[in-house]
């Protein structure tokens, strides 16, 4: 297994890749803006060496990014099925468990390798390209196409500042790096429509999610001497909101932007029975060790986790959870 945690990608990656004919590239489960734009840009990028390219998801690809050059090429794990490739490549994916349906084929293929930005990834890959400090997968992404020395277009920019500006809050969150500002002067030198884009990832909102919006801040509450807040989000809410999971973007952040809290979580309940929860915090509180308590992951400030139980013990576990953390008695 080999890593690498800086600037350079490690020589025998690269190789692989170079060498390489047919590629399988996927991304994790409930895709976001950075597992979307970072697959859509390294198969882009992989294309234009003459790689033969399949690309991915476990999930359905959120209607708001649909719009990303490329975004129809991607297949469900229906359609691996039967296929063999020389090499598999996973973006923006911690765990095994997070690339869903996809693992199989994925670790049929002879050689594995990633690119992550995930601090708890646990390196499941042969060639495990992984920086905890990087701002976004789609910051590997670029790095890996500087090596190769695949050359930017507007369509790959398009994909990468989805990646990038998903992450980081378009640019406003504590994980954005100088290099992720130097990765936009590249991409603003290809002209692709930024101010276009922008719209699109941060102001557009549909009213599938609006109404879940409405739903979920009905049910705000306030604990931990205001230091935390949570909201929830019913089977029965999906259902009246004819809303889909992939229509619960960004509404967790609604509960960290009230005066004094400093760390929230959204509850889900979906019609199969599934629970689950996304958690974050501000600057100075590691919402990460709350989220693998109960087996999820991801990054200090942002972290999400599945529940085996009921909405309504989720939400009592966590405010406990939540309340120790703040309190500092974890």
């Amino acid at each position: 297994m080999e890593n690498t945690q800086n600037n350079e990608f490690c020589p025998d990656m690269l190789s692989a890749l170079k060498n390489a004919n047919s590629i399988l590239l996927c991304c994790h489960i409930s895709p976001d803006g950075d597992a979307i734009g970072s697959l859509l840009a390294a198969g882009l990028g992989l294309q234009s060496m003459g790689k033969q390219v399949t690309m991915a998801c476990g999930d359905s690809v959120p209607a708001l990014l649909r719009f990303l050059p490329g975004a129809a090429e991607i297949v469900g794990p229906e359609a691996l099925k039967g296929k063999s490739f020389d090499l598999a490549l996973s973006v923006d994916t911690a765990t095994v468990e997070l690339m869903g349906s996809c693992a199989a084929a994925y670790f049929a293929a002879p050689i594995t390798a990633q690119m992550d930005h995930h601090g708890s990834n646990t390196g499941y890959a042969q060639f495990n390209a992984v920086d905890g400090s990087a701002s976004a997968a789609g910051c590997m992404v670029r790095r890996a196409m500087r090596a190769l020395d695949i050359p930017l277009t507007k369509e790959i920019a398009a994909c990468l500042y989805c990646a990038m500006s998903t992450d980081t809050g378009n640019f406003r969150y504590p994980n954005t790096t100088a290099e992720a500002f130097a990765i936009m002067t590249e991409l603003m030198e290809t002209g692709f429509d930024l101010a276009g884009e922008a719209r699109i990832l941060h102001s557009l909102r549909e009213v599938e999610n609006a109404r879940l919006l409405g739903r979920a801040l009905n049910s705000l509450k306030i604990f931990a001497n205001g230091k935390c807040a949570c909201m929830r989000i019913t089977a029965k809410d999906f259902r009246e909101a004819h809303a889909l999971p992939e229509h619960n973007t960004a509404i967790v952040n609604y509960a960290l932007d009230l005066p004094g809290v400093e760390a929230c979580f959204l509850a889900e309940e979906r019609e199969n029975g599934q629970v689950k929860a996304s958690l974050r915090a501000l600057p100075g509180r590691d919402i990460s060790t709350v989220a693998r308590r109960y087996g999820g992951g991801g990054h200090q400030l942002a972290a999400g986790l599945r529940y085996p139980g009921t909405l309504d013990a989720l939400c009592e576990s966590l405010e406990q959870d939540l309340t120790a953390l703040v309190e500092g008695k974890e």
